[in-house]
Parts: C-alpha cells; sequence; structure tokens
C-alpha cells in the first residue's frame, strides 16, 4: 500500500486508485494512454485496507481489455514483498487468457516463490484447476488443496455434539469455541431459554473474566439477548479506555481488547429500544464509544435518528478514507430515505475505501429514483466491488445497450464472483425497459 496521498477524486487516476465504475471507462478510453495510471494503481497499491478491498478483478479486466503488457506486472511482483496487488492482476491475466501471463506462469525461469504466490491467487479464487496449470504450477496448486482437504477434514472429525439440553451453562458456553456456522444460533437459543437469574450471572462472570474469545463473544451475546443489563458499567469502562497502538503505556492489552469488542456485541444484542437509547447518549462521548455507536445504528436505527446519522457523515466521511462511516451508512441503507441520497452520492464519488463506496451505493440501490442514484447505479456495473456491481445488476432501474452488454459480460464472467453472475444473469432474464 501506498503512503502517497490519493488523486483528486474527479480525476481518471483518482477514480481508478478509488476503483470506481467512471475511472475504469475513462481507461477504458483512453486505451494505452492510461498504462502508466494503470501501472501506477497496480505497482504502488492505492488500497485503505488491502486486505479487505478488492481490485484484482477490476485492475486485471481494464488491463486486458487495453492491452497492458504483463512484463511490468512480472517485473514489480519479482520483488517480493508488497507486490500482492501485482501477483493478483497477473493471476486474473491468466485467468482471462492473456498470452503474456500464461507464458510467464509456464515459463521454468520463474522464481519458485513468484510462481507460489500466482498460483495462490488463482487457487484460492478458483480462477484455474490443477489440470489447466503447467506441470510446475500445477504441484503447488495441488499442494494448496490438499492442505486445504486436511483442514477440512479436521473439522469433520470434531465433535458433532447436538442434543443441547441436558448440557449445563458451561459445557453449552465451550460449544461456543466451535467454528461451524449454524451453532451459535442454536446455543444462544439454548442460553436465553433458560434466562434464570443463576445462568445470567454465570454469563456475566464469563463475560467479565473468561480468557477464551469463543466463550466470550457467545456469553456477550446472550446476555444481550437476555435484556439484562448488568455489563454495562463494565462496558463503559473498557469503552472509554485509550487504546493507542503507538504508544506502550496507553495501548491495551490483547485480552482487554478481546473483551471491549465483545461488549460491543452485548450492547447490540440487547432489545433495539435499550440499545438505542444507550448509543444516544454515547454518540457525543468521542473515541472507540463511536464504534459501538455505530455498531448499533446499524442493526436498529430508526427514522428519528436519521438526522444524527446524516451529521456524522457528514463530519466523518473523510476519516481514514472512510472506515468510520461505515455502520452509518448501513443504518441509512436501513432507513431508505431518499433525503440522504445527496450525501451517499458524495461518498460514492469520494470515498478512499470501496467498502465505503460500496455501502453508498448500497443505500443509494435502496432509492434508486433518487436524483443521482441511477448514475452511480450505472457506473457501478465497472466498479471494483463485487457487491456493489451486484446490487446494480439488481436495482438499476432500466439498462441500456451498453448496460445490458456489461451485464451480460458479468454474468458469464470467469473471474467475478458467483453471486454477482447470479444476480447479472436473472436480471437478463427480467423484460427489457
Amino acid at each position: 500500500m501506498s503512503d502517497a496521498p490519493l488523486a483528486d477524486p474527479t480525476t481518471r487516476l483518482g477514480q481508478l486508485q478509488r476503483g470506481c465504475g467512471d475511472g475504469f471507462l475513462a481507461a477504458l478510453a483512453a486505451g494505452s494512454a492510461a498504462y502508466d495510471e494503470l501501472l501506477a494503481c497496480i505497482c504502488g497499491d492505492p488500497r485503505v485496507e488491502p486486505t479487505m478491498e478488492a481490485r484484482a478483478r477490476y485492475y486485471g479486466e481494464l488491463a486486458a481489455a487495453v492491452g497492458l503488457p504483463v512484463a511490468p506486472l512480472l517485473a514489480h511482483g519479482a520483488r517480493g514483498e508488497g507486490c500482492g496487488l501485482a501477483d493478483e492482476t497477473v493471476a486474473v491475466l491468466w485467468a482471462l487468457g492473456d498470452a503474456g501471463a500464461r507464458a510467464a506462469v509456464a515459463d521454468d525461469a520463474m522464481a519458485e516463490e513468484h510462481l507460489l504466490r500466482i498460483v495462490r491467487c488463482l487457487w484460492a479464487a478458483g480462477w484455474a484447476t490443477p489440470a489447466a496449470l503447467p506441470p510446475r504450477a500445477r504441484a503447488h496448486c495441488l499442494r494448496l488443496a490438499r492442505e486445504d482437504a486436511d483442514c477440512a477434514a479436521a473439522v469433520v472429525r470434531q465433535d458433532r455434539r447436538t442434543e443441547l439440553g441436558g448440557l449445563a451453562v458451561d459445557e453449552l458456553l465451550e460449544l461456543g469455541r466451535d467454528p461451524r456456522h449454524g451453532r451459535s444460533d442454536r446455543l444462544l437459543g439454548e442460553l436465553c431459554a433458560r434466562g434464570d437469574e443463576a445462568t445470567r450471572a454465570r454469563l456475566f462472570a464469563v463475560l467479565s473474566t473468561d480468557l477464551v474469545y469463543g466463550r466470550v463473544r457467545l456469553a456477550a451475546r446472550a446476555l444481550g439477548l437476555c435484556a439484562d443489563d448488568r455489563a454495562l458499567p463494565l462496558a463503559e469502562e473498557l469503552f472509554a479506555r485509550p487504546d493507542e497502538l503507538g504508544d506502550p503505556t496507553r495501548r491495551l492489552d490483547g485480552t482487554t481488547r478481546m473483551r471491549r469488542g465483545c461488549l460491543v456485541d452485548y450492547v447490540v444484542h440487547l432489545p433495539g429500544p435499550h440499545a438505542l437509547a444507550q448509543a444516544r447518549r454515547w454518540r457525543a462521548w468521542g473515541g472507540y464509544f463511536d464504534v459501538v455507536v455505530g455498531a448499533v445504528y446499524r442493526e436498529h436505527a430508526t427514522a428519528a435518528d436519521r438526522d444524527a446519522l446524516e451529521a456524522f457523515l457528514a463530519a466523518n466521511a473523510g476519516r481514514d478514507g472512510g472506515v468510520a462511516v461505515i455502520d452509518e451508512l448501513d443504518a441509512l441503507a436501513r432507513l431508505g430515505d431518499p433525503r440522504s441520497a445527496p450525501l451517499l452520492l458524495a461518498v460514492a464519488r469520494d470515498a478512499a475505501f470501496s467498502h465505503a463506496r460500496r455501502r453508498a451505493l448500497h443505500a443509494l440501490a435502496m432509492m434508486p429514483a433518487a436524483p443521482g442514484a441511477a448514475e452511480a447505479l450505472r457506473l457501478a456495473l465497472w466498479d471494483c466491488e463485487d457487491e456493489a456491481s451486484a446490487d446494480a445488476c439488481s436495482f438499476l432501474p432500466s439498462l441500456g445497450a451498453t448496460e445490458r452488454a456489461r451485464v451480460a459480460a458479468l454474468a458469464d464472467s470467469c473471474i467475478a464472483a458467483k453471486e454477482l453472475r447470479l444476480r447479472a444473469a436473472a436480471r437478463l432474464r427480467r423484460p427489457m425497459r
């Protein structure tokens, strides 16, 4: 990730850095004139949170469309550390059949570590099967698949106890460490069905003192669902503590940080009116309370909170590239009030964090008739985030010839996420408008 400031969002470079649809279209129209900017994005990695933000499909598809030579990407990737986006883009180009990328992956002269990084991208995204790869790459792909199969087998071998009614509270909480989906809701239901004072006291003790994340998180959620407010003083105490990573004297230890995160879950799982009352009281307190308040609003905000949500969004949309307002954007999407559209459009245009833009576009999808919303959704067909393009496929009011061709390309794409392909295909089956 580059530390350099991003270009203005109204420029082609700024739009490419952010992964915006208008940047894709502008670069596509420019062709080879956009090479330098596209390379600068891929090799400089402009993402705010590289592990969370998608860019590989966006840059790879664009590179293929404008005929960007793969050699500079390979040269950058060969440097090793910090070259993940270049490797991901080469993997996309390979999946799209680019001759240069195919030749490079088949070249015995490529360093083993460099090849492994590219193959890992292909394997993790499902863009290649072992049979489609040349011998060296195939061996890496098979090893990755075998390691993944071993992990899956280990999960299958875990105890699958399903009868919960006869288990003690501590036994139920211990099952909270099970990572498999579907278990936690059943455990929460069993704990809340008991709901007696002894159970709630034990839940609070675990929430307050236990050291195991799975047990603490389950206890926090169950205690909140039981509408038990005994953990609120502890929550306020931990939410108020400073946590500055650069200052050892003001940095929380890992266990306290874990417990504080679980206490956010506790507050969110309180009954909506109770959780909202706390959030509205904490809104002005700042610091970590902003995180908690956002999480509550995301789940429980009502129309009465719209002004407060918009005020926070207006004041903080630029903080950390938009990371700070993710929950507020989700809350406005739930409310679906067209009066929020101007703010949402500003976030969709300016946010450096592509997940913030995605959330703003999702909110606009809930109000497609609002001024500017349809155009924002149209551009989202070329957005870097699959979810943004999927919303555009589903909620764009009408499709012109260009838009319909793009939806058809997404439905047939070998690099788009499955949900995006399904939504694109479903849109094509709808009557033309």
